[in-house]
């Protein structure tokens, strides 16, 4: 078919189908447990239960589905489609999972309003999900020259476990698209993240007299005076990432008005480039609150291990799925140059288990987790559209 724009149509896959797929998906609360807050009701947390919905579509369709738990109520769906011709494989991966809706008036209810539609999820990441469904009950009809395999994994927002626990499984691919949302672009790059706690621990004493006590808040003052110089001497610019970042994410400190504090905890937040480690980040942070308590008599710090060590990635131009989904993008009037993001998804796995990914799918990271989270409907069958091009694209 020489016309991409085709495909859509050809597949059946309209505008239509896609808000009412995509309405039926964000209607199943399905946020990560880890943003659980108190009075949140137990229907909220139910990647299960979107799994399954997921899967009922699928089978519906006459396509292979398995069920894999990674965890109770937390599955991993995996769809197959087998190539007709032998040709390198794929793998097509979205997350069930949304974040948390606090502050939201109508999460769950989906409404379409000028060509949008709005709840949680829509864009991060049932829009992906919609597109990966659509495009392979095409390729069941008509098989691709290569196999194609779809994972709808758990636990993407928090800590990644759907994808780890994927990736430790038999099944190798020779290549990967991980779905979110990048408003239809190629990317090939994005930050990593590592994550952890540090308790600044002083003395308490009355507030009369303070000379008494050792003030945990004035030492975690200096504390994040002493990172945020070494983050100045961190000067590497990545070409599609930018510089390194770190964001302290959480202060919590004091027990009483008049009372010298003597505990803080801090939470941190270091966005790193491919050419660094989580782990050697950590260890720098950690020595350098360490000689912090050093210099302090009667102070103790803590720096306990990273929560959240997600890798960076820098993916070749090279790779095979890069050229082949930028030359789908050029056909679809799309910038084709392949770019970088600060945030991280379930692709960076992908990566370090030997798939070369790209991240890819509709919508823009700005509605993600917002409380006016929306997806254009229009992009979404777009997004479809393309997946089954760039999986009719793969060479014996």
């Amino acid at each position: 078919m020489n016309d991409l724009s085709e495909y859509a149509k050809a597949a059946g896959i309209d505008d239509a189908e896609v808000a009412k797929l995509l309405s039926q998906l964000v209607a199943v609360p399905s946020v990560n447990i880890a943003f659980r807050q108190s009075g949140d009701p137990d229907e909220w947390f139910h990647e299960a239960r979107v799994g399954a919905a997921i899967a009922d579509w699928l089978r519906a369709e006459g396509i292979d589905v398995e069920i894999d738990m990674v965890a109770p109520e937390r599955p991993n769906v995996i769809a197959r489609v087998k190539g007709s011709k032998g040709a390198p494989s794929m793998l097509w991966e979205g997350h069930l999972d949304t974040v948390q809706v606090t502050g939201m008036a109508q999460p769950f209810t989906p409404r379409v309003e000028n060509g949008r539609l709005y709840g949680r999820g829509a864009v991060d990441d049932k829009a992906c999900l919609v597109a990966f469904m659509l495009a392979l009950r095409d390729l069941a009809r008509d098989p691709p020259p290569g196999d194609v395999t779809f994972l709808a994994a758990s636990d993407e927002e928090f800590g990644f476990t759907g994808i780890t626990h994927h990736m430790q499984r038999p099944e190798r691919y020779d290549m990967g698209i991980a779905g979110e949302p990048t408003e239809l672009r190629v990317v090939r790059a994005c930050k990593g993240c590592v994550r952890w706690h540090v308790d600044v621990l002083g003395r308490a004493a009355h507030t009369a007299k303070p000379h008494e006590g050792v003030d945990a808040v004035k030492a975690a003052r200096k504390l994040l005076d002493l990172f945020e110089e070494e983050m100045k001497g961190r000067t590497e610019n990545h070409p599609r990432l930018g510089p390194a970042t770190l964001t302290c994410t959480q202060f919590e400190a004091g027990e009483g008005p008049n009372t010298v504090p003597s505990r803080t905890r801090l939470r941190f937040d270091y966005r790193y480039l491919p050419s660094e480690r989580g782990a050697e980040v950590w260890k720098s942070f950690k020595a350098i609150a360490d000689s912090l308590a050093a210099a302090i008599s009667g102070l103790r710090v803590e720096t306990h291990d990273p929560f959240i060590d997600s890798a960076a990635m820098d993916v070749a131009a090279e790779e095979t799925i890069v050229g082949l989904m930028s030359r789908v993008c050029a056909q679809y009037g799309i910038d084709p140059e392949p770019e970088g993001v600060p945030y991280g998804s379930d692709s960076t796995k992908m990566v370090m288990g030997g798939i070369p990914t790209i991240v890819f799918g509709p919508g823009n990271i700005v509605q993600a987790h917002s409380l006016n989270e929306y997806v254009e409907i229009a992009h979404v069958t777009k997004s479809a559209s393309m997946l089954v091009a760039v999986a009719r694209s793969v060479q014996v």
